[in-house]
């Protein structure tokens, strides 16, 4: 994909953005304002921009996909990165998962034989993490680390993009790094994590479009352990209108109530990466019908468990 296509793109969301009630907050979009060309631009953009459109599925100025009615365990990735995880915690996020059928586990690559073995037989799915977590390594080291890892039992591989090539917009550099490891995952699912609390908002518009273009399954918003923060509910919204409903969106990082994990889920994550997937679960409900009411007022559930009505212990 070239630079002209991206801004195509660019434009596109745009448009989108500020054609959705309510916009979305300008609290980290303030820039978006200034991404939009003068208006002899757009239309010259537009009237060539016919094969890169058919990359957005939802025409410009729609809004958001509505959440298909799903139960919440089915948006959760049950997760544990942290370097210190034990046998023992590792084991119980499998029983875990098994029990609540979350949508799968996610783990350090030393983990997903056990993980393979542990949840053979269930629907629950083992992702695990490749180029963790700076995404800074080569883009041959990250690919056999995929083929590696896919070996081992991995359905789903959570891969760091090279977050200073998307901040120099080097995206030739960025698409063939991801794509070295679409190819060496061989048909399983390939999230890209972006960083996004480090990039613009159209770095973030463009780095889901360049993903999508590579051939990934998903585009991610963080892996938690960055300075710059986690998963915003405006993040998510960027990338669902980036790719429209292609790819799937996984928000994670700083995930750890049932309020945040709405909004995430409203904005248009089909994913959730959280360590605290049993506390939604039980606070929330095993069935679909709580989370299609509740995605309507996710700032009344926190009230609610704010009140200490909510089943979860925060």
């Amino acid at each position: 994909m070239n630079e002209k296509e991206l801004e195509q793109i660019a434009v596109l969301v745009a448009q989108k953005l500020g054609a959705r009630v309510p916009p979305v907050s300008r609290e980290r979009g303030a820039g978006l304002s200034g991404v939009s060309p003068p208006a002899s631009e757009v239309s010259e953009t537009q009237h060539s921009a016919a094969s890169t459109a058919k990359l957005l599925a939802t025409a410009p100025g729609s809004q958001l996909p509505a959440p298909v009615h799903r139960r919440v365990a089915a948006y959760v990735d049950h997760t544990i990165l942290k370097a210190e995880a034990t046998r023992a915690e590792i084991e119980q996020l499998c029983d875990e998962a098994a029990q609540y059928r979350f949508a799968a586990v996610c783990v350090n690559g030393g983990w997903v034989k056990l993980c393979a073995q542990r949840l053979h037989g269930t629907a629950v799915k083992v992702a695990t993490v490749v180029g963790f977590p700076l995404g800074a390594t080569t883009s041959h080291s990250k690919a056999a680390e995929a083929r590696e890892l896919v070996e081992l039992g991995a359905c789903e591989l959570d891969m760091v993009a090279p977050v200073g090539h998307i901040l120099d917009e080097d995206w030739d550099y960025v698409e063939d790094d991801i794509g070295a490891v679409v190819a060496a995952a061989t048909g399983r699912a390939v999230k890209v994590i972006l960083e996004t609390a480090a990039l613009e908002p159209m770095q973030i518009v463009k780095a889901s479009a360049i993903a999508m273009e590579a051939g990934a399954h998903f585009v991610k918003t963080s892996t938690g352990f960055h300075p710059s923060g986690g998963a915003t509910a405006e993040a998510v919204a960027l990338m669902r209108l980036a790719v429209g409903d292609r790819l799937g969106v996984k928000a994670s990082g700083g995930v750890r109530d049932c309020a945040t994990a709405l909004r995430m889920i409203a904005a248009g994550a089909t994913r959730i990466g959280t360590s605290s997937g049993v506390k939604l679960v039980e606070c929330i409900g095993a069935g679909p019908a709580p989370l299609a009411q509740l995605l309507a007022d996710p700032d009344g559930h926190e009230q609610i468990c704010r009140l200490g009505r909510c089943a979860a212990d925060y």
